[in-house]
Order: C-alpha cells, then structure tokens, then sequence
C-alpha cells in the first residue's frame, strides 16, 4: 500500500475583512406581541425616543413650576419646605435620567448600527431589556416620590424603593450605553476604521464610555447611602447628608457629559446642510474625543471635599473644556464658508445647542475662578441649565435628521425653525437667570424650604428661568407634534436620502428593512462614503 502526503493547504488570512458582525436576532412579529418581545434594534430606539420625549416634556414643566415657586425667594408660598426639595430633586432625575439619556440612547440604538454598516446592534436582547428596565425603573422611580420617598422622604420604605429605582435606571440606561459603545467598536464595516466613523457614532462612543464612568461612581454613592440608610443611618444614610452626595453628577463638569451627543449630531448635519466634504476630519475627532475626556466628574464630589472647587485640577479642567468647543464651531463656520449652505432645521438647531453648550462651558470655567467667588451659589446651577438647553437642543436636532429614517415619513420640516428660535432664546434665559443670581451671591434653597440669604435680583433670576425652562418645555412638545404624524404612519413617505447624506444610513431605505441592508457593503475608504459613490471614487455600496 502506498501512501502519499501532501501537503495542507496554507490558509491566508484576510487582513482587509470586515470586522466580526452581531448575530442577526429572528425577524420580529407584527403587533403588540412584535413590540413587547422585539429584539430589533430600530423597534427599542423607536421606544426610547417616544417615552423619553413625554417624560422630559413633563419633568420641564415641573422643574418651571419649581423655578416658579422660588420667584419669592425668601419663602415659599405653595409648596411647604420638604415637599418643594422633593419635587426639585425629582425634576432633576427625571430631566436627566428619565427625558435626556433615553432620548439620545433611543437615537444612537437606531442609528448607530446603521451608520457603521451593521445589520443589527451588538446585544441585542440586552438592548431589548434595557428599556424595559429603565421604563419599570422609572415608574417605580415616580412611584417611591408618590409615596413620600426621594432622597428625604418621611416614608421610610419609599425612601428605600427611591434608591433602588434609581439604581435600576442607571443600570439600565448603563446596559443600553455598553450596547452602543460595543457596535461602534466591533460591527463596523469593512473598511471603517475608527477614523472613519461618522461624528454622531463617534460621539456616542465617547459619550456611552463616558456615562459608564460616571454612573459607575454614582450608583457606589447610592449603594452606600441605601447600606447606611438602612442598616446604621450614622453619617451617608442621614436624611440630611442623602442628597448632597449626589449632587455632583448634576455639577460641572459631570453634567457636561450630557450633551455630548450634540456635537455628533451637529457634525453630520453640517455635511448635510453645506453639502460638502469634511474638512480636518480627525480634528473633529480628537475634539469631540477631548471634551469627552473633560468632561469626566467622578472625582468632583463637593460633598466629601468641599475645598475642590479651587483646587488646580478642577480649575485647569473647567477651563481646558472651552478650547475643544471652541476648536468644533471653528470647523463648523470653515464649513459654511467652503459649502453651499442649505440651513436645515437640524443644522439650525443643532447650532444653536453648540452655542448653549459652549456659553454653559465658559459659564463652568468663571465658576471655577475663585477671584470672582461664584463657588457654591446658584452661578453652579445656571451651568447645568444651560448644559440640559443644549442637549434638549440636540435631541431635537437628532429627530429633524433622522425622523424620516426613523418612521419612514417626512417629519415637518417648517416647526424646526421655530424649533431653533424657542430652544436659543429658552436655553439663554434658563441659565441667564441662575447666573443673574449666582453673580449676587444667591445660595440655593436649603432641604427645609429655606436659603441663608437673600441676594438682589433673585426673584428676577428665578422669573427669567421660569420662563426659559417653560420654553424648553415648549420645544419637546413641538419636536413631539413634527414627529407624531410621522410616528403614526401618516403624511407623505419619506425617501431613502432626502438630504443627500454623505454616510452610511442613508444608503438603505425609510424606514430599514430587517437586517438594516438589503445586501453587502462594499469597503469604506472615507468618512464620506456614499459621496465617494456619487463623485465616482467607488462603484457601489450596497
């Protein structure tokens, strides 16, 4: 018998393969059974941005109710003392964790897998129970406030309920942060290197690593409040201590981090709206990257080192943050001057966040001078309004963009001009008004209903941000009416691009079929790809 070797096959590997793409989960059912057990990226991002839309049109008009009662700032005359601190602490959360982090969650979980050439997001079921756990979570949440808990609540169990509701949405919105992150990471297609992902993914990456970092450190803070609420109550579970060490995430530079979002969204409607290449794009990268950076706060808990404020780290980075924002404006009038500007109401809006966002970063930087003695007054609260106006305005921007890739209808176009005048002139007197009192010495309301002093101009401060937070209030409610008609399969039917977009998402139709793309995605070889097909430098996409 003979016996013949040969040699095995060399295997090569394919260094230009795309990388490893999420399973594809089972295509969903139609109905209420579709929605309730979906695992389809675009049904969950759909979810988010509905919910978190009616949850921070109400917790706007709750926190103007609240500016509205402090217009006498020397006593309160509808809300006693516990239940006025209640219903402020509330309107924060909700603002925040409830309308602000979900709404752009909801964007990024429908259109980042689209943007990086994904047929799905990574994770998907966990994406899936992360609404659901945030939706419970924050229905608990507003039911432990019912029932006489928060952070301060006579009711003891509710204030026990209170903190694990908490816990719950952060660890949700968490889960829905790791998702995102993880798929412009790992699913992006062939071809895309990090360098060629577009600005809101990106943005996203930054900003998802980002909420990670810092609400990593606050739900320790709510674990070892909930531990000593419970079991000693001796120093961080004290009623009066519970709030206090929670207020940091709220503070620069933490509350910054909110609005990161907006300079993706505002990166890609400026390609839309000038019609032209990107310029310098890895400067935008690094900027967006940097202010990200900046912007992390865990560290800057007042509560434990009240000396912070003045110390040379927090000072150089309230100051070092203005120098990114400042470097993206600069690129985005570069592009106007170069392109044909077309001033959609995404790209309106979208500005007019950057200014909010970039005036709420120098505000943060006087802060922290300690000359001009602004630490611990309302002057800190003013940064954060002008922080939440301009993520208000990206959320806003962010459904104009993609609203008719969302629903598969046109969105109404004509409400994101007014859109655009409401959200600069509310964003403005929601922070004019704290600053206007900050700058007199205001020092914010006690737990009890009461302050130390009463500086000039407060009850002036609290009407103008009453007034601009009643704005801001307005504009969620006009982004809900331009969407709704949308949402509810009405009006004319959108086109796959309607605004010759320059990146991936607008390559499949509105709204995306199952798998997101109807067939492979030929190699990315720039942050413009479907420009390069229409100037000829690739063949095909998709």
């Amino acid at each position: 018998m003979t016996v013949t070797e040969s040699k095995p096959e060399e295997v090569v590997p394919d260094l230009g393969a795309a990388p490893a793409q999420p399973a594809l989960p089972p295509e969903p059912p139609s109905g209420i059974a579709g929605v309730l057990g979906t695992a389809d990226h675009k049904t969950v991002g759909r979810l988010y941005v509905g919910f978190s839309l009616l949850f921070l049109a109400a917790f706007l008009v709750t926190s103007a109710l609240v500016n509205a009662e402090a217009m006498d700032a020397a006593s309160l005359s509808i809300l006693d003392g516990n239940s006025f601190f209640q219903v402020q602490t509330l309107s924060q959360i909700g603002v925040v964790f409830l309308g602000l982090m979900p709404a752009f969650l909801g964007l990024a979980l429908f259109v980042v897998p689209l943007q990086v050439g994904s047929p799905t997001i990574a994770f998907p079921r966990a994406a899936a129970a992360s609404f659901w756990g945030w939706l419970l979570g924050a229905g608990l949440l507003i039911a432990a406030y019912i029932g006489n808990g928060g952070p301060i609540g006579g009711n003891s169990d509710m204030v026990k309920l209170f903190f694990v509701a908490f816990a719950m949405v952060i660890l949700s919105l968490g889960l829905a942060s790791v998702c995102v992150v993880t798929t412009v990471a790992t699913a992006r297609a062939r071809g895309m290197s990090l360098m060629r992902v577009p600005l809101f993914s990106w943005s996203m990456l930054v900003a998802g690593s980002m909420w990670l970092l810092n609400t990593a450190a606050l739900l320790a803070n709510l674990l070892i409040v909930y531990i000593d609420t419970t079991h000693g109550q001796v120093l961080y579970g004290a009623p009066a201590n519970r709030w206090i060490q929670l207020t940091w995430i709220f503070a620069q530079p933490a509350v910054l981090t909110f609005a990161l979002p907006l300079l993706g969204i505002l990166g890609d409607a400026t390609t839309v709206a000038t019609r032209i290449r990107p310029a310098r794009y890895g400067v935008s990268l690094g900027a967006i990257g940097a202010a990200g950076a900046l912007t992390f706060g865990a560290y800057a808990q007042t509560a434990f080192n009240p000396a912070l404020i003045t110390e040379g780290l927090f000072v150089l980075q309230s100051l070092a943050v203005i120098l990114p924002l400042l470097a993206l404006l600069g690129g985005v009038a570069d592009s106007v001057r170069r392109g044909r500007l077309r001033p959609t109401s995404a790209f309106l809006v979208a500005v007019a966040g950057m200014l909010l966002l970039l005036g709420a970063a120098v505000a943060g930087g006087l802060y922290a001078l300690e000359p001009l003695n602004l630490g611990f007054t309302v002057w800190g609260a003013g940064v954060g309004n002008a922080a939440t106006a301009a993520a208000v305005a990206g959320i806003a921007a962010g459904v104009f963009h993609w609203g008719s890739k969302i629903w598969g209808h046109r969105v109404a176009e004509p409400i994101g001009k007014l859109v655009f005048l409401a959200v600069l002139a509310g964003g403005a007197l929601y922070a004019a008004g704290q600053l206007i009192a900050g700058a007199n010495g205001q020092l914010p309301v006690l737990p009890d209903g009461t302050v130390d002093s009463v500086a000039a101009n407060a009850e002036l401060g609290a009407m103008l941000s009453t007034v601009g937070c009643a704005l801001l209030a307005v504009v969620t409610v006009l982004v809900i009416l331009a969407a709704l008609p949308a949402a509810l399969r009405r009006g004319p039917k959108a086109d796959a691009d309607p605004w010759g977009g320059q990146t991936l998402e607008w390559a499949t139709s509105s709204p995306p079929p199952h798998g997101n793309f109807l067939g492979p995605i030929a190699e990315v070889t720039s942050p413009s790809p479907l420009l390069d097909v229409r100037e000829g430098a690739a063949k095909e996409i998709v």
